[in-house]
């Protein structure tokens, strides 16, 4: 015999016979729609997981901005992208190949038998590798190992590569990552350590000023011009029009880019004018001298800055007409044009460029631009 049920089992029963009455669907088949839509969307996150998972996997890849595409080096160097691309491969990190061509380009140039200069990386002294297969895989290797100390910081990576790990300590230390000032500081001790060994000297202006000539303290800059960010996405930096860097008609004796001159293959960073010893050289843009003076194969030089990112060079004069902190016009003389330097006739190397000392951007579609 049947038990009497209670109100609340009652009212249950009351509450579904509603709801099979009022909707068109039936509880169960509404259950089961809902399982389905929560099946599909566990499947759809999972999926989207995994894909994420696979697309961010990590290659070296850097998210600094460095730009893509081939970096910009000689045949010499290009020749060994394959066999860097091979060996970073095994470390899962293919998408550095580009930039370890630009330190193989600033190194050596491809030249030589350690195109990578990784023998003091094997056994702490130049000479012990006599290969370039083997100069790249302890190069890659000890990148891998520098790139991961410094915390997968670009910048940090490739002045490390030139100072040594311990800039990484001095870096992390100082703020956690890389600015050119920590290196200027790094040098300015190292140098102060061992200056007395006669070993290290100052290889740029810059360095003979900051007495940082401990390693290269533009090393970052100096790879980096290499790859392709180096020149775009600046075309805002010297906008407006520019007055003549030379005061007779502008005629390119050589282009920016590749070229040989009877030394192999090397990046030209600027732009040749032809001109006379007669003729007077100008600054293109108002702006602050930060460099008059003789540098290498510059002969006498004059670097102008127009604004942060913004600065021209001058060079081969036969005479500098300006100083280190005069104000001048666009239009305003700095030189005579001349034939110091490594100059084979008078001309003027002139540059444009986003450092004082690198960033280099061909200066024709500045100085030539269409009607």
């Amino acid at each position: 015999m049947p038990q009497p049920r209670s109100k609340a089992q009652l009212a249950k029963t009351a509450l579904k016979l509603a709801l099979l009455k009022y909707n068109p669907i039936g509880l169960q088949a509404k259950l089961i729609i809902i399982g389905s839509a929560l099946a599909i969307v566990i499947v759809l996150i999972f999926t989207a997981g995994i894909f994420s998972m696979f697309s961010s996997r990590d290659d070296g890849s850097s998210g600094d901005g460095m730009g893509t595409g081939p970096a910009s080096v000689s045949p010499e160097v290009a020749q060994y992208r394959d066999a860097i691309s091979s060996e970073l491969a095994k470390y899962e990190m293919e998408g550095q190949t580009e930039l370890l061509l630009a330190l193989m380009m600033q190194e050596s140039g491809g030249k030589g038998n350690d195109p990578m200069q990784a023998s003091e990386s094997k056994c702490g002294a130049i000479g012990c590798i006599t290969n370039p297969v083997e100069s790249i895989a302890y190069g890659v290797k000890h990148f891998v190992s520098v790139f991961e100390s410094a915390k997968k910081d670009i910048k940090l990576t490739l002045q490390s590569y030139n100072f040594g790990s311990g800039f990484i300590d001095y870096v992390l230390k100082n703020g956690g990552s890389y600015t050119k000032e920590l290196a200027i500081s790094f040098s300015q001790l190292q140098y102060q350590k061992l200056a007395h060994t006669g070993l290290y000297t100052c290889n740029r202006p810059e360095a003979i000023q900051h007495s940082a000539c401990y390693g290269d303290i533009g090393y970052v800059e100096a790879v980096l011009k290499y790859l392709p960010s180096a020149s775009t996405g600046n075309s805002a930096m010297i906008a407006g029009d520019l007055a003549a860097p030379v005061s007779n008609e502008m005629r390119v004796t050589s282009n920016y880019g590749w070229r040989n001159i009877g030394a192999g293959p090397e990046h030209h960073d600027g732009i040749d004018l032809g001109c006379s010893e007669a003729d007077s050289i100008h600054s293109v843009k108002d702006g602050t001298i930060v460099y008059a003076g003789t540098y290498g194969g510059y002969g006498n030089v004059v670097t102008v800055q127009h604004a942060v990112n913004s600065f021209t060079t001058y060079a081969h004069l036969s005479r500098i007409s300006v100083q280190v902190s005069q104000k001048v016009e666009g239009g305003n003389q700095v030189g005579m044009c001349g034939n110091t330097g490594r100059s084979f006739g008078s001309h003027l190397h002139f540059e444009i460029k986003t450092q004082m000392w690198g960033g280099y951007m061909d200066p024709a579609p500045f100085l030539f631009k269409e009607a």
